[in-house]
Order: C-alpha cells, then structure tokens, then sequence
C-alpha cells in the first residue's frame, strides 16, 4: 500500500492581488508561484504548500468562505492576532484555550481577506 503525505491545500479568492498581500503578510514569506489569477502558492516547508485559487477556473458553483478551515499552527499565537487585526477582517473568535481538547490547545479563528476562515493555533498533544 502507498504512504500517503499532506502536499497541498489551497482556498477560493475573489481578488488574487488582495489575498497574497494578506498571506505574505501572515506567513512573513513571498508567493513560491502564480500563474496570473488563477492561482498562486506558497511553500510553507517540509513539501507542503498552500495555494489561493480563483474559483472561475474550476467550479463557478464553489463559494468563497465555506470550503475549508486551513490550520496554521505558530508559537506566537498572540504576535499574529495583533497582525491581523490592522486589516480590519472578522474575528470569529480572540486568542483563548479550547476546553473541549484533553491538551492545551491555544488559537484564534479569523476570516482573510477574502472571507475564508481560518485559524491560528499553538499546541502540542501529549506524549
């Protein structure tokens, strides 16, 4: 049977230019690749990458905001919300342990530019 890896994820965008400002700001790195707008990536280490993508190109049915919940996980937590926060997006929910977790998992959950969520978090499972 064949391993199988985590290689890429990538998020639907309405404005390409506005997203990777937004991306390049939170990860501190520039885009890796685009073509045009329809798509761009970004290598954020150990093979993975995470794109932006124009749903036009694939699936005109796709809606922006609904699709997906990306994860990035950051020992900064806190630095990263007040980065965030000067773009003036929703914040679904401010920095705070999660009580529902058997080990102390510490995030936030924000909306991009473009209106998908997603969430900032610090963590380590027990060993």
């Amino acid at each position: 049977m064949a391993v199988m890896k985590f290689d890429h994820a990538y998020v639907s965008v309405k404005n390409m230019d506005r997203a990777i400002a937004f991306y390049e700001d939170l990860f501190g790195m520039k885009v890796t690749h685009r073509e045009e707008d329809q798509w761009a990536d970004f290598d954020i280490g150990e093979g993975c990458f995470f794109g932006l993508i124009d749903p036009k190109i694939i699936d005109k049915k796709r809606i922006v905001g609904n699709n997906s919940i990306p994860v990035f996980c950051s020992d900064d937590v806190d630095g990263i919300y007040e980065k965030v926060k000067k773009y003036g997006i929703k914040i679904t929910f401010p920095p705070n342990d999660l009580a529902f977790t058997t080990y102390r998992y510490y995030c936030f959950e924000c909306e991009d530019t473009e209106g998908n969520l997603i969430e900032i978090a610090d963590y380590q499972r027990e060993q």
